[in-house]
């Protein structure tokens, strides 16, 4: 976009290189599960989003693997593949983590109910919505997040959080740019076109932001007497001048996504990118 300083660098060939890996973060119960600038608003907001991977991702795999026999194209199949194994790995590790969330305070126990619902929602999409529908929602979730995890790398927002969770944050983000052409690519191929994608990405993303909040306003309500402990007139506006910081560079990055000459391999990466890769490659229990 214009006015973005230029500090990105281009991957070569984003249409191929995707690795799955499989990691082992070390996640227990002596994880410090207010992980992000000390702030449990923001801290709980990260994990309103990871509540949906057990659901959203598992739904995302059904999709691409019932859109992968009608794809012609052996590289894009192959990309679709690896794009589940990806996925596959990161439900995992998020579940392991909404795990450690339940043990640590019996009240989130109560989300279990949204958690139900949502699950409800996506076995239902997938059973009675068409494919060139969940294709579209899949786009939508993944131009989103790629928008997300590029301004977050490039903000470097995981120097403010605690590990093991920072590293589970990172590599996340790293594969959500990694497979940023996949979902754009088969809905390109069995999809409806420019002007289904867009009405459809709207209902989408409404759909799933829709939960993250309830998850959110739920873990809040549930950890209140923590929240208003730790909370501050001075973090309070601290993480308002970094909202307001990030929406900035991400807004347009999102709402570019909508335009008809959109294309995910042409969006450029941020510097740190290479070497996030390179490192939880070297790290992995098993790369393929």
């Amino acid at each position: 976009m214009n006015g973005e300083r230029k500090i990105d660098v281009v991957v070569a060939d984003p249409r191929r290189d995707m690795p799955v890996r499989k990691m082992e973060f070390g996640f227990g119960d002596h994880v410090d599960l207010i992980f992000n600038r000390g702030d449990p608003w923001l801290s709980y907001a990260s994990h309103a989003f990871w509540m949906t991977m057990p659901y959203l991702e598992p739904y995302l795999m059904r999709t691409l693997r019932t859109a992968l026999p009608l794809v012609d194209d052996a590289t894009l199949r192959e990309q679709m593949r690896r794009f589940c194994l990806q996925e596959g790995q990161h439900y995992q590790q998020h579940a392991k983590l909404n795990d450690v969330l339940r043990r640590a305070n019996p009240k989130f126990e109560a989300l279990r109910a949204i958690e139900a619902e949502l699950d409800a929602d996506y076995k239902r999409f997938s059973a009675e919505r068409d494919l060139a529908f969940n294709l579209a929602y899949a786009e939508a979730f993944e131009s989103m997040t790629m928008a997300m995890s590029r301004t977050q790398m490039e903000m470097r927002v995981h120097e403010h959080m605690t590990p093991p969770i920072r590293d589970l944050f990172l590599w996340h983000i790293t594969e959500e740019m990694e497979h940023r052409c996949v979902a754009f690519d088969a809905y390109r191929a069995l999809g409806k076109g420019f002007f289904y994608r867009v009405r459809a990405a709207r209902q989408s993303l409404r759909h799933y932001l829709g939960y993250v909040a309830r998850f959110h306003a739920a873990f809040l309500e549930a950890d209140s007497a923590r929240v208003a402990e730790l909370t501050t007139p001075a973090m309070v506006a601290q993480r308002r001048a970094f909202q307001q910081a990030f929406n900035r560079r991400n807004t347009p990055r999102h709402l570019a996504t909508f335009l008809p000459w959109y294309d995910p391999a042409r969006v450029r990466m941020p510097a740190g990118f290479e070497a996030a890769r390179e490192h939880y490659s070297a790290r992995a229990v098993t790369t393929n």
